[in-house]
Formats: structure tokens, C-alpha cells, sequence
């Protein structure tokens, strides 16, 4: 059907407003995020303040595949480091474990109690070797927490104890999990690289080790004395085999009581507490062994509501950061990010990044990492938090979500 010239006059000043609205409140949406208070920088070892960090955690499990296929490399290594390179990223961040039993020769580093597949093995000394020729530093968390790659309840299996479960508390508490933890960890860091000859604690690819990827204290003490106390434990033997190496525990930033946190925002802004669990991010943060506090943000998974998300991460960051300056350590924001198919769109998630990533800077972080950067041949199905800086595209092209943003954050660090 034909328009009239008025309507079609009409319907344009309409979508200049609605572009207009839309804009402003892209707009609002980033100042939210960003509106963070502004203190001195705070630097997690070398890197510069705020530096960026990009989560990549598949790359052990694409080396070993390419070395049993009998390749020298392996491409998806290569393409991560030399987009993260490209991007400004200061350091990748990637598993250092791999206890899954349905991985068993294929990808699993370690198959049976302190036994180990040579093959598997190799693939991490290729991602450390690798790392190091692009002059990208690691973030290597040691173990998981969830079931993903063996995670805690393999341990427990392992120990025979009964009926384990995802998380298993008995992870922090049985003497013979805590021992046999405690001697993998000695192992892998007196790990002699086969490409490069050099041991895994004295490793210059290695920015930091972290305990656990995300330990929660379900079923533990409700002060946090029982995680600390096995943080406290196990940092030691890092701090023993990797001496050189900056020491974290790879937390989300929970706590066990509201203390030093903005309960009244918090009491309207999420769904459930974050102060009810067994860990304590300022007791655990506060043990001298520990070199830099750990938080990662998950706004939809954690109950927060829609309104108060842009402005839930500035608390969530500068809070946490706060806390950490008190007893003297850097922040590291090791993860956050928002589902890509649900919830926010493009525009949005957008803004948001944009502006946690400027109030990590603003308010001193050490360093930040979204989740997650996938090379090209990984389909987005296979994590709901995907970006990519895809070949042949510019930075800013919508298909790679957040690479520029990504680029645009690694040159404002430092410049404190």
C-alpha cells in the first residue's frame, strides 16, 4: 500500500525520537555501569592498571588434540594468541586443569590419582610455550569447582568417599582430598616444559596461578574459617613450587556477612543474598599468602534484578575493590558477562561492558576479564557469553560483539 507523504514525514520524525530515546538511554545504561568511584590504580604484578585479560579457557584441551593428531601446532592456540595480542589483551586466561573422566585419553591431564597422559600433558606446555612467543601472559586457575573438566566431585570420587556431588564441600575439609590436591599442585608446577625446557613455577608465560575456578562455601562453616584455612593451605604450595608467580583464589566475591557492602542497595537489587555462603571474599582475601582478590560477575544468574544490573556491576567492582585496597591487594575481575540470546540486547549488553569496563579503571582494578573469547571455528552455541574478533573483520564489526570494546579498554589502561 502507498503512503501519504505526511505519514511518511510523520513515521520518519518517529524514528529519529525512538532512535533518539534509544540512544539516551544506551546512554544512561553506560553512566549506571560506569558510575564508580575514582581511586589511585592498583596493578596485579607487571600489568598495567586495568589491564584487560581475555577468558579462553579451551586452549590445554585444542593443543593436546593437535598433538595427537600429530600436528606441531595447534591453529586455535595460535589464532587465540594473536587476537588477543592484536586486541591489546594483557594476559589470556585458561584452564590448568583437566580431570575429566570422559576425557580420558583424549584431553585429561590427570587419569588417575597423581597419574598423568604424557600427550595431554604437552598440550599445556604448548599453551605456555605459545603464550610466550606472542608476549601474552596466563591466568591458569588450578582446579574447578563445578563438574566442568573433573571439578571438586572427582576428588571426592577419587578419595572413595560416598555419594559426591557437584561442589562437594568435603573438597576443603577431608584431610586425604586436601593432601592429594595439595601433591597434584606439586606436581604440575615441578612440571619441566617439553617444548621449552623451562618449569611450569618458573614459567615467564605465567602472570597467575589461582587455587579453584570459582569455590563456593556450600556446607562449610558460616563464618568462612574452613575455606580460608584451605586457601591458607593450599596457597602455600604454590607459593612454594611457583615462588615468582602472583597467587589468587579464583572467587566470585561472595561473603558471610554484609560488611563493608552497600546492603541497602543490595536488599533492593538482587533476588537472594550474597552473604549467606561458607566463603568470606574478605577473610579470604586478607590471607598473606594471597597476592590479589578474585571476583567474577554474573548479574542474571545471581538474581539480579533487570533495572538495577548496569548499576549492580559498578557496586559489585568498586565494592570488591575497596575491600581488597584495605588489606593492600589489587582487584581482578576474572569474569563477567550477560547471556547473549536472552535478556539484554546487543546495544545493551554493549553500553553495560562499556561501562564496567571503564569503572574497573576508574575505581583502581588490577585487571578485568569478560567471558568469553571464542576463536573462529567455535560456535556460539557452545558457551551463551561468546564475543570473537572474527578473520577478515574489523574490531568494531556487530558479529564480534565486544572486541572493540575490548581494544578500546586495553589503551586506556595505564593511562592513570
Amino acid at each position: 500500500m502507498r503512503t501519504p507523504v505526511l505519514s511518511v514525514w510523520l513515521l520518519t520524525v518517529m524514528a529519529w525520537g525512538l532512535a533518539a530515546c534509544g540512544e539516551d538511554s544506551l546512554e544512561v545504561l553506560q553512566e549506571e555501569a560506569s558510575d564508580c568511584p575514582e581511586l589511585p590504580a592498583m596493578r596485579l604484578g607487571a600489568a598495567p592498571p586495568a589491564a584487560v585479560v581475555l577468558n579462553a579457557y579451551y586452549l590445554q584441551e585444542d593443543a593436546a588434540r593437535a598433538l595427537r593428531r600429530g600436528q606441531s601446532e595447534a591453529p586455535t592456540v595460535e589464532e587465540t594468541f594473536a587476537k588477543a595480542s592484536a586486541l591489546g589483551a594483557w594476559a589470556v586466561r585458561t584452564n590448568g586443569y583437566n580431570d575429566a573422566a570422559d576425557k580420558r585419553g583424549d584431553t585429561a591431564l590427570q587419569v588417575a590419582p597423581l597419574q598423568y597422559d604424557e600427550l595431554s600433558l604437552r598440550g599445556l606446555d604448548l599453551v605456555l610455550t605459545r603464550a610466550a612467543a606472542y608476549g601474552v601472559k596466563l591466568v591458569l586457575p588450578l582446579g574447578n569447582y563445578w563438574d566442568a573438566y573433573g571439578g571438586a566431585r572427582r576428588y571426592v570420587e577419587w578419595a572413595g568417599l560416598p555419594a559426591p556431588v557437584e561442589g562437594d564441600p568435603r573438597f576443603f575439609t577431608e584431610r586425604a582430598v586436601i593432601e592429594h590436591y595439595k601433591a597434584h599442585i606439586a606436581r604440575l608446577l615441578s612440571r619441566v616444559n617439553t617444548f621449552d625446557g623451562l618449569r611450569y613455577g618458573e614459567h615467564p608465560a605465567v602472570l597467575a596461578w589461582e587455587l579453584l575456578n570459582e569455590p563456593r562455601g556450600k556446607g562449610l562453616d558460616a563464618e568462612g574459617a574452613a575455606m580460608r584455612a584451605w586457601v591458607d593451605e593450599v596457597a602455600a604450595v604454590v607459593k612454594q613450587y611457583a615462588p615468582g608467580h602472583l597467587v589468587g583464589t579464583g572467587e566470585e566475591g561472595f561473603d558471610t556477612s554484609p560488611e563493608g557492602y552497600d546492603t541497602r542497595f543490595w536488599r533492593g537489587a538482587a533476588s537472594h543474598s550474597f552473604y549467606e555462603g561458607g566463603s568470606s571474599f574478605r577473610r579470604n582475601t586478607a590471607s598473606p599468602l594471597v597476592d590479589f582478590a578474585s571476583v567474577h560477575f554474573y548479574p542474571e544468574a545471581y538474581g539480579v534484578e533487570r533495572e538495577a544490573t548496569a548499576r549492580a556491576g559498578a557496586h559489585w567492582f568498586s565494592e570488591h575493590a575497596a575491600l581488597a585496597r584495605n588489606v593492600g591487594k589489587p582487584l581482578f575481575i576474572g569474569e563477567f558477562a550477560l547471556r547473549n540470546r536472552e535478556g539484554f540486547s546487543l546495544d545493551e549488553r554493549r553500553a553495560l561492558y562499556r561501562g564496567w569496563l571503564r569503572c574497573a579503571w576508574r575505581t583502581g582494578a588490577g585487571a578485568s576479564a569478560p567471558w568469553m573469547f571464542a576463536n573462529d571455528g567455535r560456535p556460539d552455541e557452545w558457551d551463551g557469553f561468546t564475543f570473537y574478533f572474527r578473520d577478515g573483520t574489523v574490531p568494531a564489526d556487530p558479529r564480534n560483539r565486544y572486541a572493540d570494546l575490548v581494544l578500546e579498554a586495553a589503551a586506556l589502561a595505564g593511562q592513570r
